[in-house]
């Protein structure tokens, strides 16, 4: 497994991440990925790799996934944002061998929002329901089998943002019969949006979002996943599972 990760003058945040990782011991068995994605403060001392420019989470992304692909030969990528906070010392351990029994391409943790505002997307709430089969994860805490990235080989460049990759791959594994899990067995707390919070990034947080989802929509609207994506929205929005 790759372990990859992001930092963007967060330091603190980003090796507190990594310590937390060290604890589980199947982290020994794992390569990891840190990548100070243009910071103007300190790195992290637990990077590994360096970016000259902020390119945002998209762009990030498309970073590690071009190492993972061509510079190694992992079975799995864990993408994980640097606010997350883990229970116990078997995160790794748990969400490798969950993700395998459920047979899963695409797996995730069930999140909590360390604030009254919870996710957006519902989908990735702890319903109390074991394993979910779903139709797309949010890209908290994204555990991807190499053959969906594999097909996806980079993001489109129109969401160097970072939204959108999530129905991106939604829409892969939709197209491919692949399956997507959301484990709430395995849950996470996820501090959200510090680099805002912190005010760590010369971009509002105001035209951030609407840029962000201005690209979105745009991309989506002139693909081939146009109907798709507006369903898995909707999908999303509307979640229910309390059965």
């Amino acid at each position: 497994m790759l372990i990859a990760t992001l930092n963007h003058n967060l330091p603190d945040l980003t090796d507190n991440l990594v310590q937390q990782l060290k604890r589980d011991p199947y982290f020994t068995s794992c390569e990891l990925m840190v990548v100070d994605n243009g910071s103007s403060e300190p790195m992290a001392k637990s990077t590994t790799h360096h970016l000259e420019q902020n390119i945002y989470f998209g762009g990030g992304f498309n970073v590690v996934l071009d190492y993972f692909l061509n510079e190694t030969t992992q079975e799995w990528l864990y993408f994980l944002n640097n606010d997350l906070i883990f229970h116990g010392p078997s995160f790794l351990t748990t969400s490798i061998a969950n993700a395998i029994a459920a047979k899963a391409d695409v797996y995730s943790p069930s999140v909590i929002n360390a604030s009254i505002d919870q996710c957006h997307w519902k989908q990735m709430w702890n319903w109390g329901n074991g394993i979910r089969s779903v139709k797309w994860i949010d890209f908290q805490c994204p555990l991807i089998h190499r053959r969906v990235l594999e097909k996806i080989q980079q993001y489109p460049p129109k969401l160097i943002y970072g939204w959108g990759l999530d129905f991106y791959t939604g829409c892969i594994t939709e197209q491919n019969g692949w399956t997507t899990v959301v484990d709430d067995t395995h849950t996470i707390c996820h501090l959200n949006s510090q680099t805002f919070k912190q005010n760590k990034i010369d971009i509002g947080v105001s035209e951030f979002c609407a840029n962000a989802d201005a690209n979105m929509n745009e991309f989506f609207l002139n693909s081939e996943f146009n109907s798709l994506y507006y369903g898995m929205r909707t999908y999303g929005e509307g979640y229910n599972d309390r059965t």
